[in-house]
């Protein structure tokens, strides 16, 4: 059965994602004491949720299921996400040879396993749904397989290491296993996390508390950074970290918000789907669509940064979706996104 309201939590969580790299440059150029830096701040906090979401509604649709496929989601999961890192990091570096970025066949093959900037999240949700078997089993009370627990060490505590036991670790190789670095694992929390709160029951009251505790802790945090980085004499984002405490409380209170819309009925319902369905495409595309929308002169400048911000950011979103949408209509192209 499709849950709508987990929908909006996806749709709500990719806007927020695309917020935080459509204000990270001007972030950065603005007078520290000025209106200008602490509305900015104030928008840049706010997104910080985005990615634990991300990671809540993928422990709330698998931790739930009475039973977890390893194989399914070892396949549909765990292999598709890996493909689609090295299949999106061919597709952002050779963007990048286009304008001579690389000196030579080397450079490039190392821009296409350390991957784009953005491509983080793919490896880090394959490690989460590598232990979410696990982590199934033990709520679940189930029975895993003794030989997935041991392919996982084979893969994380032989292979990835002997990958640098060589006199003089190849750069490529080393930067492959910090791609699938257990460093990721705090996130299989926030996966946690997200089953532990859905298993919850929310009132109507949750539908304005939650909106309130999230914007009273976004408020805080963004008094914070600027207090910060007035001390600091430089734009810093001190709580801006997906496990800072006001990130957690963040993504809580928004989770909280749409699991309490769980039963409600809602109106374009099949819209809603697709835009869900195209989420990850968005994420895959935004930053090329960034720079699309740069070399055009539609950016974030210190002249007008919050209205040129807001511009630029709709104006990112709506291309991203279009585009997106447009392109899973592609039989072929669907399988990438």
């Amino acid at each position: 059965m499709r849950r709508t309201e987990l929908d909006l939590c996806r749709i709500f969580a990719c806007l927020l994602i695309l917020m935080i790299h459509a204000a990270a440059d001007i972030y950065h150029e603005l007078p520290l004491g000025g209106a200008a830096f602490f509305a900015v701040t104030l928008l840049s906090t706010l997104s910080r949720a985005a990615l634990p979401l991300f990671f809540m509604l993928t422990g709330t649709l698998l931790l739930s299921r009475e039973k977890l496929d390893i194989k399914q989601n070892f396949i549909h999961r765990v292999l598709r996400f890996t493909g689609m890192y090295y299949l999106w990091s061919l597709f952002y570096a050779l963007a990048r040879a286009l304008s001579g970025a690389f000196e030579g066949p080397y450079d490039f093959l190392y821009a296409v396993v350390a991957g784009h900037y953005h491509l983080w999240f793919l490896p880090a949700m394959v490690m989460v749904c590598l232990f979410l078997p696990v982590v199934h089993a033990a709520i679940h009370g189930g029975k895993l397989d003794g030989r997935y627990v041991v392919g996982l060490f084979l893969f994380l505590g032989v292979f990835l290491v002997n990958c640098n036991l060589t006199p003089d670790p190849a750069p490529v190789l080393y930067r492959f296993t910090q791609n699938f670095s257990l460093d990721y694992l705090p996130y299989l929390g926030y996966a946690v996390w997200g089953w532990y709160l859905s298993k919850r029951a929310y009132s109507r009251r949750t539908l304005l508390v939650a909106p309130l505790v999230f914007l009273a802790v976004t408020l805080a945090a963004s008094i914070l950074n600027r207090w910060y980085s007035l001390y600091k004499n430089t734009a810093d984002g001190w709580l801006f970290h997906f496990f800072s405490l006001p990130t957690f409380l963040q993504s809580t209170a928004a989770y909280c918000f749409f699991l309490a819309l769980k039963g409600r009925t809602f109106r374009r319902v099949k819209l809603l789907t697709e835009l869900s369905a195209c989420t990850l495409g968005v994420y895959l595309l935004h930053p090329l669509m960034i720079n699309v929308l740069e070399r055009f002169g539609l950016a974030p400048t210190p002249a007008a940064p919050v209205s040129s911000l807001l511009v630029f950011y709709l104006a990112l979103a709506a291309l991203c979706f279009a585009l997106t949408f447009a392109l899973r209509k592609i039989p072929l192209v669907k399988r990438l996104f």
